[in-house]
């Protein structure tokens, strides 16, 4: 391996984990990541304060360059 990487950010907009927060849901989209190459790395609740207070899950996946370029849906 030559110690590259690409990385992929998603979130509860996901289409995969859009709506109400569900584990199930959450497991069933990373899992499915996972099959086209990704593992998770970080995980991190996201807050901004302006106009309002917004609160987003944040997950940032990783996996070498080049391996399948296969994205899954979503």
């Amino acid at each position: 391996m030559n110690g590259n990487f690409e990385y992929k950010v998603i979130s509860q907009r996901d289409a995969k984990i859009s709506g109400s927060f569900d584990l199930q849901s959450l497991e069933t989209a990373l899992n499915t990541h996972a099959a086209a190459g990704w593992r998770l790395v970080e995980g991190l609740v996201a807050s901004s304060v302006w106009k309002s207070v917004k609160t987003e899950i944040v997950l940032v996946l990783e996996r070498p360059a080049g391996a399948d370029t296969q994205q899954p849906e979503g």
